[in-house]
């Protein structure tokens, strides 16, 4: 979005990685619940309330990050509780998106890692 409306590539990079970074740890947890039968495979309401805390913290700490990295100082973003609102009604897309990927893109790449070559 950074480079959609104009902003230096390295603003974008900033952006992508302090998201990736936090939303690719929480999937690995979520995965490892998956696999460790905490969370039922197929399940919209574990992955639901699983998402409604995990995605909005990961757009917190893309906030307080990326204003670290390019301001030099850390800050939460202006009204941060409707902010966490909002991040929280929107995680049940997110929770929709990746649960659908658990449960009809991973699954190929898994028997393709798990097959012998």
């Amino acid at each position: 979005m950074a480079l959609v409306v104009g902003q230096p590539w390295a603003w974008a990079v900033v952006a992508v990685v302090t998201l990736g970074v936090p939303l690719g740890l929480f999937g690995g947890m979520y995965s490892v619940l998956l696999a460790y039968g905490k969370v039922r495979r197929g399940g919209f309401a574990p992955a639901c309330l699983f998402w409604l805390f995990a995605f909005p913290l990961a757009r917190l700490l893309q906030e307080v990050l990326t204003r670290l990295v390019l301001l030099g100082e850390p800050g939460l973003p202006p009204k941060a509780w409707g902010f966490l609102a909002f991040q929280a009604i929107i995680s049940a897309g997110f929770a929709i998106g990746f649960l659908w990927l658990h449960e009809r893109i991973a699954p190929q790449s898994w028997r393709r890692v798990s097959s012998p070559a």
